[in-house]
């Protein structure tokens, strides 16, 4: 089977034939966790479909529960689960097959021809496959055979403490068909069971393909940086650097870029999500870059912060060692058991208190513009790179062997002082990241090779300059 041809809407993980088993594992343990009949529904209108004129680069885009218990990666997708079904404990739902479409957009599973039911079943390993069309009508069916109370599980996204809000995306939408079609029956809504807490169980602890492929899209992260350090010195935009870069891990990766990334120097490094990107640099700025690569369905998501000259003023450097000490501490506190709650006050705390050690009791003066924290230092990531539910309730919570954090202490502002004779007055924006794989002592950081010391910057920048005199790939 050539699983490449199938590589934009089928993620393998790199397992290709195996992928089957292991996504099959993974339906069978949600099923298990569950123990009744359940529904993930996917996208059915894609990113920046709603406008026209919106044209969104985005190669993986399905719901993170449905990619992560199928490996499918197209609009109108069902999976179905029931455990206690003595037919079919698993059906595929699916679009019918588009030649027109594919001429356009290029291959996508459907249904159709024996052939095409045939090629979905070899690829996934499901073999009861069904139109999407027909989903609402099976549900229908099914529960109506249920002889006690009608029970149904569907994920949505909803804060468990007051006020309840919800999230109004694809899931929501799904939300309000189930509730429509039990208040057609006559059946109570309250056994419309919200299957999220499972989902978070199931999900967030990485397992070893997940955790190979994370490392890999870090390391194809770390080349591009280097990269970009050895050759910085000839650019003279924002938007120089951040294409350089861009174009960089796209060139090392088909599965694109873990979000837009974020190239601010000077003053714009105090807006936290920069989107700008686009004026010119001044060398004497520091530089702050927030990127990532994605590879299969894992991402990287690095900081980086640099002085575009190549080399570090002495506040520049008072202040960076300050982030980048912080950075070190919350890496040697993170482990299992520990709350993010917990390692974000500690990481406030400790920049908080070496600020006054370091810089305002050397007679420095700075105007920050927020109190002691200006964001979280860790997200957690898997199939999102900003996942776990989106209301952050998971930071109240201990954290779990195979949790993959971020580590992202920073430091805005304007800041002075006068060192050795000599004043800086400058505004700054200084963020340094790693990406954190949570064990049961400690963690292990996926990151680890991507430069960030002082020493080590500095010389990689000192030997592009000697080296590169035009860019280099």
């Amino acid at each position: 089977m050539d699983y490449q041809r199938y590589s934009s809407i089928y993620i393998d993980a790199g397992l290709k034939e195996k992928s089957k088993k292991r996504y099959l594992a993974r339906r069978n343990k949600l099923a298990k966790n569950i123990g009744h009949l359940c529904v993930i529904n996917g996208l059915e209108i894609g990113p920046g479909n709603k406008e026209i004129w919106a044209y969104v680069d985005s190669r993986i885009y399905q719901e993170p529960l449905l990619l992560y218990l199928t490996g499918i990666n197209q609009l109108n997708v069902s999976i179905l689960l029931d455990p206690t079904s003595k037919t079919s404990k698993e059906i595929l739902f699916i679009a019918p097959k588009n030649p027109t479409f594919e001429f356009w957009e290029g291959l996508r599973f459907g249904v159709g021809e024996s052939k095409n039911i045939k090629e979905i079943q070899q690829i996934t390993g499901i073999k009861d496959i069904r139109e999407y069309s027909t989903l609402e009508k099976t549900l229908n069916e099914l529960l109506k055979k249920q002889k006690d109370q009608k029970k149904i599980g569907i994920l949505w996204h909803q804060k468990t403490q007051k006020p309840k809000n919800i999230i109004e995306d694809n899931n929501f939408l799904f939300l309000k068909k189930m509730r429509s079609l039990f208040k057609k029956n006559k059946w109570s809504a309250k056994n419309i069971i919200n299957i999220a807490p499972e989902q978070w169980d199931l999900r967030l602890p990485l397992d070893a393909v997940d955790i190979k492929n994370t490392r890999t899209a870090n390391l194809k992260t770390i080349n591009s940086f280097k990269a970009l350090l050895s050759n910085v010195h000839l650019m003279k935009s924002e938007c120089e650097i951040r294409g350089y870069l861009d174009g960089h891990m796209q060139m090392q990766s088909p599965y694109g870029l873990s979000f837009p990334t974020i190239a601010a120097s000077g003053k714009n490094a105090t807006i936290l999500h920069y989107v700008k990107n686009d004026e010119p640099t001044n060398k004497k700025d520091l530089l702050l870059l927030d990127f990532g690569t994605k590879w299969m369905s894992m991402h990287s998501d690095i900081s980086r912060t640099f002085p575009l000259d190549g080399k570090f003023n002495p506040m520049q450097a008072l202040l960076y060692q300050i982030v980048l000490d912080c950075n070190l501490y919350v890496e040697k506190n993170a482990k299992a058991g520990l709350k993010l709650l917990d390692l974000n006050k500690l990481c406030w705390e400790f920049i908080q208190g070496e600020l006054k050690k370091r810089f305002l009791d050397k007679g420095g003066k700075m105007k920050l513009s927020y109190k002691t924290a200006p964001h979280g230092v860790s997200h957690l990531m898997g199939e999102q790179e900003h996942d776990g539910d989106p209301f952050g309730e998971y930071k109240s919570t201990p954290m779990k062997e195979s949790w993959l954090i971020s580590n992202e202490p920073g430091l805005y502002g304007q800041f002075k002082i006068n060192i050795k004779g000599k004043s800086y007055d400058q505004a700054i924006g200084i963020r340094v990241e790693d990406n954190l794989l949570i064990q049961k002592n400690g963690c292990i950081n996926l990151s680890a090779g991507c430069p960030k010391t002082i020493k080590e910057i500095e010389s990689i920048m000192k030997t592009g300059k000697a080296k590169n005199k035009k860019i280099t790939f």
